[in-house]
């Protein structure tokens, strides 16, 4: 059985239903206030377990033997990125390792390369700049001190690249909203690597099952391009004609500053030899992620109107 934390995020609700179709029993760790209709969805148990509390973790942790950690606020969300990083991760793996888990998989991020444009290769230096990004970097030196020390459970860390994918509301619903107005006004970024959010489940259930050497790390993507081929991408996959700016003196983008800042600094993803520890290897295009990305929106039209 699985335990998920961050089973309701944007990344975790693809891997819930991911795990689903691989026949993969489940439950799902979640805070307050989440929407569990996913979870419902696919057959999950939901767990209201808070990560700093040591005996609901060990009672959501009861029959499973495989960790999923995609636990991860982002900047400038109440309950704070720092310790959920942290203290939070740390009495995860405690109680697995108590729990006598066998594999612990955590989802990471290619900012902990700070946001210094670059090809990234497996022996590239981590240049975290900011709390959050410092965050994520100190949650991987945690991980693998860990892995060092014990092997059980076996600790496996994705890097992912910006996911980009459906119920997305940091790119995809902003960049939705430009495209249905007929202009989109991009950062001026270069090709940069992107995963689907199922290309990071897949990735992440290759390291559960599979057997990678502990305490490594993956980076993974699924394609490259542009903000202006991203943007040319989705329109036509909307059967849109729209008109592509760069973001300047008197043309300002709609996206917010952090997803911003991770399209200008553009870092790509080498195709790594080491994919096959975990089996993996990406099924999505960027034709592919826009396609899935429109058939979405068709469906739930209505996620544009928000503010």
């Amino acid at each position: 059985m699985n335990l998920l934390v961050g089973a309701t995020g944007f990344v975790g609700g693809h891997l819930v239903e991911y795990l689903f179709q691989q026949g993969e029993i489940s439950k799902g760790v979640f805070r307050k206030g989440s929407h569990l209709k996913i979870m419902d969805l696919n057959g999950v148990q939901g767990i209201e377990a808070d990560l700093t509390d040591h005996h609901a973790l060990h009672e959501a942790m009861e029959g499973a033997d495989v960790v999923y950690n995609l636990a991860s606020p982002m900047p400038g969300e109440a309950d704070g990125f720092q310790k959920t990083s942290t203290e939070g991760l740390l009495n995860l793996l405690e109680v697995a390792s108590e729990a006598k888990a066998k594999a612990f998989v955590h989802l990471s991020t290619l900012d902990v390369y700070g946001f210094a444009a670059g090809q990234i290769g497996p022996s590239t230096p981590l240049r975290p700049s900011g709390e959050y990004q410092e965050s994520k970097a100190e949650a991987e030196r945690l991980l693998q001190e860990f892995a060092k020390r014990s092997v059980t459970p076996r600790v496996t860390i994705i890097r992912a690249a910006r996911a980009l994918g459906s119920r997305d509301e940091s790119l995809v619903v902003p960049m939705l909203k430009m495209v249905s107005g007929g202009k989109v006004v991009v950062p001026k970024g270069g090709q940069m690597s992107y995963t689907h959010p199922r290309d990071v489940a897949k990735a992440m259930y290759g390291a559960a099952v599979g057997n990678p050497p502990g305490g490594n790390a993956y980076s993974v993507k699924s394609f490259e391009a542009t903000p202006e081929e991203l943007a040319g991408a989705l329109a036509s996959a909307l059967g849109k004609e729209v008109q592509v700016k760069k973001e300047g003196l008197f043309a300002g983008g709609a996206l917010p500053r952090y997803t911003s800042d991770q399209l200008k600094a553009s870092l790509r993803i080498d195709v790594q030899p080491s994919w096959k520890d975990i089996s993996y290897a990406p099924d999505y295009t960027l034709k592919g992620a826009c396609e899935e990305i429109a058939a979405w929106y068709r469906k739930e039209p209505w996620v544009t109107e928000s503010s």
